[in-house]
């Protein structure tokens, strides 16, 4: 009994791992997504610049063709790592993690938000002597009317609003989860919702959230393992992973059926990368890697605030309008840059102001 309990926190052990090491890349992931400089030259000059298509096409896929299906693999981290335990999923398991998440998510999203409203405030009502009025602001806890498309003040961080959304709808989850062929009726459900477009109609309720976070809820309540896939389907599914993105990139956006190809892309992509990462874990290969993984919730949060100072000021300063090549340096060399700016601050943070990095969430694992 005690060499199976061994054998049983070992291999939980080398789940966690895999999905622990998994977090850094698809941040960065994250981060490389919000370096289209190719969308934000067109947005600041108000045309588009004149480049070859290629560049274009660089600019706005790469991200997706590389890294695999990030937000979509975080929200399934998530719910797994929320619904994971041995113990009863009671009352006082939804208590305990809803008092660590108000630590972990809730305010360091209104400390971060915070200082965004604040550089807004600066930037429209100071600088540029607009009279945006005190609820204008306070929107940017929620749904900015100074942003667009529905976004908090520090627009990332609608992850984190949809994260804790889901997390306090887990009761209910956990209602339909807890059964595996309930379980199995409800991720069908939400997934034709999703390939249909059938969303509730309130900011902070997204299919995306609700389906994801879902199927890491189950995989979690059932004690799925789904780091070890097999090695047929890991295999087909790697081989898959870069055809099947680039015949998602040549579909119209405005399909019907994109939604669909869309989560068939996700499913494909997520097998492979965790196929691959867990299997290059037990050939020991690639090892835990705690330095980048306790960074990965302030890179997550600051470089939404900093990300659009530093390609302005790169792009302007090097009079790279004109010059495609000099864009594509911005554009590989800015995650570094914030990477560097990240890690600094938070070892700034966490040795002279630990009050300040744990409201901000630097010492979140």
């Amino acid at each position: 009994m005690q060499k199976q309990t061994h054998t049983t926190k070992q291999y939980d052990q080398e789940r966690l791992d895999t999905l622990s090491w998994l977090r850094f890349p698809l941040i960065v992931g994250v981060v490389f997504a919000h370096c289209n400089i190719y969308a934000l030259v067109e947005s600041w000059e108000g045309t588009a610049p004149e480049w070859p298509a290629w560049i274009e096409y660089l600019f706005t896929y790469f991200h997706w063709i590389v890294l695999p299906a990030r937000v979509p693999l975080l929200f399934i981290i998530s719910g797994y790592l929320f619904f994971r335990t041995q113990k009863p999923r009671n009352k006082a398991f939804f208590a305990d993690k809803y008092r660590r998440r108000t630590h972990s998510l809730f305010i360091p999203y209104i400390a971060w938000n915070t200082i965004a409203i604040a550089i807004l405030y600066l930037r429209f009502n100071i600088i540029d002597g607009c009279n945006y009025s005190l609820p204008d602001y306070l929107s940017g806890y929620w749904n900015s009317i100074l942003r667009e498309g529905g976004d908090p003040a520090n627009g990332p961080l609608w992850f984190m609003r949809d994260l804790m959304v889901v997390s306090l709808l887990a009761p209910l989850l956990h209602i339909f989860i807890k059964k595996r062929t309930t379980g199995i009726i409800f991720l069908a459900a939400t997934t034709i919702c999703y390939a249909a477009k059938t969303a509730i109609p309130i900011t902070g309720f997204s299919n995306v959230a609700i389906l994801f976070f879902s199927i890491g809820a189950y995989l979690a309540t059932h004690n799925i393992d789904f780091t070890k896939i097999p090695t047929p389907i890991g295999i087909i599914t790697t081989i898959l992973y870069f055809p099947i993105q680039f015949f998602m990139n040549s579909i119209d956006e405005n399909s019907p059926y994109i939604d669909t190809m869309f989560l068939v892309t996700c499913i494909v992509k997520i097998t492979a990368t965790l196929y691959i990462v867990s299997l290059l874990f037990r050939k020991g290969v690639l090892h835990p890697t705690p330095g980048l993984t306790k960074l990965c919730f302030i890179l997550y949060s600051f470089h939404g605030i900093i990300i659009g100072p530093i390609i302005k000021t790169a792009y302007f300063t090097l009079n790279s309008n004109n010059n495609p090549f000099t864009a594509i340096l911005i554009f590989f060399s800015t995650p570094v840059v914030i990477i560097a700016i990240t890690a600094l601050s938070h070892h700034l943070l966490t040795r002279y102001t630990p009050r300040l990095a744990a409201i901000l969430g630097c010492n979140r694992r």
